[in-house]
């Protein structure tokens, strides 16, 4: 025996090894490093489109719905397809080989290990269907799931949920809808089982058939027992081959809804939410003669009736604003109108005579700032929280400090060891609680820091008590001399510093004029002032003193 021969042998059997085990695991990473790369890049696409549409998308559910399907490992499903491909074309070569052998056999050889094939891949591809409509459908349900396990573990809810003992009724309704969608998938995956059993026993009478062929053929001509061997692992092997690209090709057309439904999300568009596309002038700066709302209407898709209807008046530039009325008479979506937030469904806004649709986005939110009711409160750094307002200043540390300054923000956050540095609240490090009063210093400083020619107060005092929320009003109205702005309350007291005030009901503009004139006119103003004049007695505000303050 030539011993040399077989070490060398032995060496090359030893190198086949490590080289495939080599290509492998390279093949793993570089599957892992692909599918990250496309994971991020999809994100991001998500994120660009979230973040850029229309707010009255986040109105409507059904965005929500698509939304929550489309995330989740999304690199992985625009890569699988790539994958499969691959897979299928080994499992191709393979099988070209076993049909090849199989014809010099017989002819029926070959037929019966393809008839396989055929119910395989419409059974995987009929569940494949059902099992994207499925999550399709439990959507809504799913979302319900993950809002409620978000309230049992948010630090927000946490003292409400003590408070009301809601813990076992929200986990009883979590784990109800839990469950629910859960048997609507152990039946279908019942269901695709007893079929891939139905498939398994049809693929088990082929071969049991293409066996009878191959005993029939070793009596009745010379193959011998061991061709008997190949040709049944050469028919097994068809059959295997066959089942694995109908699979491949089945999970394919399956990765594929995902796919295209991806595609959809990114394409959603609500024609008359969608601002128009010959945005092409610049904001008026500075604004010279003022805002004009011309018939001005909003409708909230898949509603019958207008939040805002026949909304006729005119801001001058640099007069100062109040909008007035109760929960509910539209003053919060008519300033999202005139943010640009919502398209109007019907009438026109003008700044500076210039239509608010002809006016680039980008100008539009930089010069139009605003603290709404629900301001942010940022988990991240005093600095942060203030900067955030224009990030293309983020590192002007003199001018955050100026108007971190005139809000009073520094007059807490010099107690703070790290200074503009400290974190707030406690939900990434261990930072600093701020009171509700602080918060609202801090997003009036967001505020100035930002800048711009229309400056808004949304109601962000509405915990506040009547004295502090007239002195917030107040100072909003010094640190603002020089620019158009609009404070918004269903408070009336604050409304007398503003030039001029404007009374919403039922979504409609029912009064204007100064508070005098409105007192005088004894209508919606007027009922309105009656029945709160007991908050500023009850907190010793004295008419002596909101006129002080209006000096």
């Amino acid at each position: 025996m030539d011993y040399n021969k077989v070490f060398w042998l032995l060496i090359l059997q030893f190198l086949i090894i490590v080289c495939s085990s080599g290509i492998r695991l390279i093949q793993e990473y570089i599957d892992k490093h692909t599918e990250i790369k496309i994971d991020y890049n999809i994100q991001k696409i998500i994120s660009n489109k979230t973040s850029s549409v229309p707010l009255a998308y986040f109105d409507m559910p059904e965005f929500y719905d698509h939304l929550n399907r489309i995330q989740g490992s999304v690199g992985n499903r625009f890569l699988a397809p790539i994958k499969n491909s691959f897979q299928i074309g080994q499992a191709t070569i393979r099988l070209i080989s076993y049909l090849a052998f199989l014809l010099t056999i017989h002819w029926s050889l070959l037929l019966l290990s393809v008839a396989a094939a055929i119910p395989l891949f419409i059974i995987q591809k009929k569940y494949g269907k059902r099992r994207f409509l499925l999550l399709y459908n439990q959507t809504p349900k799913a979302r319900e799931g993950q809002y409620i396990t978000s309230l049992l573990t948010n630090r927000e809810s946490a003292k409400e949920i003590r408070l009301f003992q809601l813990g076992g009724y929200l986990l009883d309704r979590w784990s109800k809808t839990y469950f629910e969608n859960a048997r609507e998938s152990l039946r279908l995956l019942r269901r695709n089982q007893m079929s891939n059993l139905g498939l398994e026993m049809f693929s088990g009478l082929l071969l049991t058939c293409s066996a009878g062929i191959i005993v029939w053929f070793t009596r009745s001509s010379t193959v011998r027992i061991g061709d008997f061997v190949v040709i049944s692992q050469a028919v097994q092997g068809t059959q295997t081959s066959i089942n694995q690209i109908s699979s491949l090709v089945a999970q394919i057309y399956e990765e594929s809804l995902y796919i295209q439904d991806f595609y959809k999300f990114i394409q959603f568009k609500v024609p008359i939410l969608e601002r128009s596309s010959q945005s092409e002038y610049p904001f008026p700066t500075p604004l010279q003669s003022g805002i004009t709302f011309d018939n001005v209407a909003f409708r909230y898709t898949g509603s019958f009736t207008d939040s805002i209807s026949e909304i006729n008046f005119f801001i001058r530039a640099g007069e100062k604003i109040a909008i007035v009325g109760e929960n509910g008479s539209g003053k919060t979506t008519l300033i999202k109108c005139l943010m640009g937030l919502y398209p109007v469904s019907s009438g026109r806004i003008y700044f500076d005579g210039i239509n608010i649709e002809e006016i680039k986005e980008q100008d539009l939110r930089k010069n139009i700032t605003v603290v709404f009711q629900d301001f942010m409160r940022y988990s991240f750094s005093v600095r942060d929280n203030i900067a955030f307002g224009n990030v293309e200043r983020y590192g002007d540390i003199e001018e955050i400090k100026k108007v971190a300054s005139k809000t009073g923000v520094d007059k807490f956050v010099k107690h703070f060891s790290k200074g503009y540095d400290t974190y707030l609240g406690k939900y990434l490090i261990n930072g600093e609680d701020l009171s509700g009063g602080q918060w609202q210093k801090i997003a009036l400083a967001r505020l100035l820091f930002r800048g711009g020619e229309v400056i808004i107060l949304d109601e962000p005092t509405a915990s506040l008590d009547p004295r502090a929320e007239i002195e917030l009003f107040k100072q909003f109205h010094t640190l603002t001399k020089d620019k158009t702005t609009i404070f918004i309350s269903h408070r009336m007291a604050a409304a007398k510093m503003a030039d001029r005030i404007l009374v919403m009901k039922e979504g409609r503009l029912v009064e204007i004029g100064t508070h005098k004139e409105l007192m005088e006119n004894g209508q919606e103003y007027y009922r309105l002032y009656q029945l709160q004049s007991h908050w500023y007695s009850d907190n010793n505000i004295s008419q002596q003193e909101v006129i002080g303050w209006m000096k």
